[in-house]
């Protein structure tokens, strides 16, 4: 019997080593960490880099955070906002609460759950096209408004998906053994990809090796438009429900106090292209007059930019998600086209960033 159990022994040490390196490297990452301690980091300046790989809070945590800052300048919108960076704006009391919606409809709530002395002096609404296609918003949940609470760290789920994602060589682990302090979430320590403490992202390790995303050469974009399918579902007509929405939005900021500015935020040019040859999407230059209309009639302001004619294609993520870069040419663009958010933008130095030598996916900032 001994000699069975220091057999045993022996065959179980190497598993129980394996898993307790992993399950290290979990802890080290701070992938368990409770979102109301990454919270509480974000608010006292602990926070260098937040990506969770294995729960998503992102929307409750953009919630709280945004409520507790109070920022004079607030972004508010999907992935597609997430690359406005603070350093790309004069004012010091600015974040990104990029990913706290994921509909129209959602936008209004996230200002009405902020304290009304930490809602923001100047809103930047980014409005992705397909919030007003018709079969894009068929598919809302009924309670999508709703916010839920945080997520409690699941340890035996995070630990088989961090050993398989070890296996398909989505990280080192010696990497993130080494984790920095303030940094949270396998994610951010093992690829670097995660939410800065201006609430911006980062794609990390990712924008150096863009022939190996899922949509290289935008392959998988050009199959949803093919297809039909996935935020590139045709439509000729704006939903009527959204711009409703919208319109509510607008009222509520005007009551509150809060200055609008939003964009339709860029495609890369070649997508657009393709969507152009399709003549499939007339619902977005329909929205944007009714947008435009609808703006005016408050004193705020919109701009479409579907299309950015000075960026390429080697500067997007992916077929609809737009780089540093994109994002630096845009607000330089907004530095000249904005009435009541142009101050905020020193339009030479964007320039100088967005035009810069080096990697297309990235900017160096000061």
């Amino acid at each position: 019997m001994k000699r069975f159990l220091k057999i045993l022994a022996l065959f179980l040490a190497p598993v129980i080593l394996l898993l307790g390196m992993f399950s290290l490297a979990l802890v080290r990452s701070g992938e368990l960490t409770p979102t109301a301690d990454i919270e509480a980091a974000a608010l006292d300046g602990g926070l260098e880099l937040f990506g969770l790989a294995y729960r998503d809070d992102t929307r409750a945590l953009k919630q709280a955070v945004a409520n507790a800052r109070g920022a004079d300048v607030l972004v508010l919108g999907t992935s597609r906002s997430m690359q406005l960076r603070g350093a790309f704006f004069a004012s010091d009391s600015f974040y990104n609460a990029g990913g706290g919606i994921a509909y129209i409809s959602q936008a209004q709530v996230f200002l009405e759950n902020m304290p009304p002395d930490a809602r923001p002096k100047h809103l930047l609404l980014v409005l992705d096209q397909y919030f007003y296609n018709e079969t894009w918003t068929s598919i809302e949940p009924e309670d999508s408004a709703a916010l839920r609470p945080y997520t409690q760290p699941d340890a035996f789920y995070a630990l088989r998906r961090a050993l398989a994602d070890y296996l398909d060589g989505k990280y080192s682990l010696l990497h993130v053994l080494g984790t920095q302090d303030g940094v949270y979430g396998m994610s951010a320590a093992g690829r670097g990809a995660g939410f800065y403490a201006d609430g911006s992202y980062t794609y990390g390790t990712a924008v150096l090796h863009p022939e190996k995303s899922a949509d290289a050469e935008f392959k998988d974009t050009f199959q949803r438009i093919a297809k039909n399918t996935n935020r590139f579902e045709y439509g000729e007509t704006p939903d009527a429900e959204s711009l409703a929405q919208t319109e509510a939005l607008l009222a509520f900021c005007a009551r509150a106090g809060i200055e609008v500015t939003a964009f339709l935020p860029p495609y890369a040019p070649s997508v657009w292209q393709r969507m152009q040859e399709t003549g499939q999407y007339g619902y977005i230059p329909a929205t944007f007059a009714s947008l435009e209309t609808m703006f005016a009639r408050y004193g705020f302001e919109v701009f479409d930019y579907s299309y950015l004619p000075e960026t390429n294609d080697s500067q997007y993520v992916d077929g609809f998600h737009g780089s540093d870069r994109v994002y630096a040419a845009l607000c330089a663009r907004l530095a000249e086209d904005s009435l009541l958010l142009g101050a905020q933008f020193d339009s030479a130095a964007l320039t100088a960033l967005f035009t810069a030598q080096g990697n297309p996916l990235t900017v160096s900032l000061p």
